[in-house]
């Protein structure tokens, strides 16, 4: 046995993998108890980690809200330049309604979000853009097909009410989880598209 050996296996975490597991547990206390639960001993407890360290990433709890919103947004748009329009479309509806997703702890973090950004600027405003870039994205993918198939459709108007379809069914299911499931959400989402002729 070697001595001075008994700590290589010791590695100091990055700043990056130390801001996502506050992240994640940000998100873990969202879904557990809403706002309320967003509080920084839960989440510094949840982490398994000193209060002094969350400050060290975050310089206030608004700031660790905002990241958190951010990370949970992230898969709105990632990777989508590389996606044809339809995949793109398919993969949108078919994440939001996979079960991976749809979930009791998912659902309820988002209804704590949505509440909040009503009364917190700075998470309206990154709501704003995200939901712009978010709109535009689902609309240009509306307008290719369309173009493609010489469809005629609002590309816009539609993907808003995509938009509206996948948040409705999200907060229904919040308030009457028996009254559909994952398959009907996104066959709901498919045939809204179907209507102006775009089928998925």
């Amino acid at each position: 046995m070697q001595a001075g050996n008994k700590n290589t296996a010791y590695r100091r975490k990055s700043v990056a993998e130390r801001q996502r597991e506050l992240i994640d547990a940000g998100i873990a206390c969202l879904g557990e108890s809403g706002m309320s639960g967003f509080t920084i001993d839960r989440i510094r407890r949840r982490a398994g980690v000193s209060q002094g360290l969350i400050n060290h990433y975050f310089r206030s709890k608004d700031d660790l809200l905002l990241a958190v919103y951010a990370e949970m947004t992230e898969h709105l748009l990632a990777d989508s330049e590389q996606c044809e329009p339809l995949e793109f479309l398919r993969g949108i509806i078919d994440f939001n309604f996979d079960a991976r997703t749809f979930n009791t702890a998912n659902l309820r973090a988002w209804l704590a979000v949505w509440g909040e950004i009503a009364n917190n600027r700075a998470l309206f405003e990154l709501h704003c853009r995200r939901y712009a870039g978010y709109l535009s994205r689902i609309a240009m993918a509306l307008e290719e097909i369309a173009g493609g198939q010489g469809l005629d459709v609002e590309p816009r108007q539609l993907a808003r009410q995509l938009i509206a379809l996948i948040d409705g069914l999200w907060l229904e299911y919040c308030l009457h989880p028996q009254e559909f499931t994952l398959d009907e959400a996104r066959r709901d989402c498919y045939d809204l598209l179907r209507v102006k002729g775009i089928d998925l």
